[in-house]
Formats: structure tokens, sequence, C-alpha cells
């Protein structure tokens, strides 16, 4: 009778702790420039890095999207930079140089999510993530003469109230 206790009770504690995993990733935020984004499909932590749709994170990076449904090839051009790759490949490039991203783009309910950090950076943006507010920051360029980070300036009454004014934070690219 113990031992039947005992499943039960750990496979309650294995559904609980499993409904915290998808529920946290189902509330990712993403900011840029002090703005946050909207998504029809929710961002994703997939092996560790943070996915967004692409028509979403391209064009409020204020870039134009090209899609091609047969090759499956994605891209994305601002000003003088090309960036483009395809879905299931674990390369993107930029500006025609080879870059290897750690998980490929890839499609969920139609829409197709593309590693956050490695398009924001290829835009030139300041990227970093807050892992208790599951919140990625995107600083682009063109605002960076005025930037100050959210998460190390202390000057955002939202990310630095007195409810987590003691919270460890990491950057982005070092989320595994």
């Amino acid at each position: 009778m113990k031992v039947l206790k005992r499943a039960i009770v750990m496979m309650f504690v294995m559904v609980l702790l499993s409904a915290n995993n998808v529920s946290a990733q189902q509330n990712i935020s993403v900011v840029l420039d002090g703005t946050k984004l909207s998504f029809d499909v929710q961002p994703q932590i997939i092996d560790g890095r943070t996915m967004v749709p692409m028509r979403a994170i391209f064009e409020a990076l204020g870039a134009e999207i090209t899609w091609d449904s047969v090759t499956q090839i994605v891209g994305a051009t601002k000003g003088n930079r090309t960036i483009f790759t395809m879905i299931g490949h674990k390369e993107a490039y930029i500006d025609g140089t080879k870059h290897a991203i750690d998980v490929p783009p890839l499609i969920i309910d139609g829409r197709t999510l593309v590693p956050v950090r490695f398009v924001s950076e290829a835009f030139d943006c300041n990227v970093e993530w807050n892992a208790n507010t599951q919140t990625v920051y995107i600083n682009s360029l063109s605002n960076s003469s005025n930037y100050e980070s959210p998460i190390n300036s202390g000057t955002n009454d939202n990310y630095n109230n007195q409810n987590n004014r003691n919270e460890e934070f990491i950057e982005f690219g070092q989320m595994e």
C-alpha cells in the first residue's frame, strides 16, 4: 500500500512540474526598444533557445521578409544586411557568410519560428535575457546611444520593482 501511495505522489509531482514548464514557456515576453511585442504564436524555448515568429520579429526590426514555400527558405533584408536560412537546417547566412545556429527554424501552428537572439544580433541589436521574468530585451543599435539595460541599470521600474530587486540575471547568450 505504501508503494502505491508513493507512486501516486510521484506521478502527481511529475504532472505539476511538467505543467510549470509548459506555462513558463507560454509566458515569454519580448521587448524591443522598450516596447513589448505581440505574437499570434507565442514564443517558445526549444533546446534552450527562445524561438519567435519570424514575420513578427523581422517586421519589428524593420526588415523586409521573403519566404519560399517550395524550398522553405526564409529571408530578411534591412538596409545592406541580408539573412536567410531554411526550415530544419542548423545554418544561416548573413550577407552570404555561413553561420551555425543551435536550433533550426521550424514551423509551429502555421508560423515559422526563428531563434530571436540570432536574428536580432544579425541586425546588430543588443540582446539580454531575464530568466526570472522570462523576458527577452532587444535594443536596436539605432537606439543604442541612449541605451541603458533595464536589467543592469536599475532605472526601469517595470523591470526593477521591490519584489525582484535581488533577482539574478544571465546574458541571453549564456542561457542553456
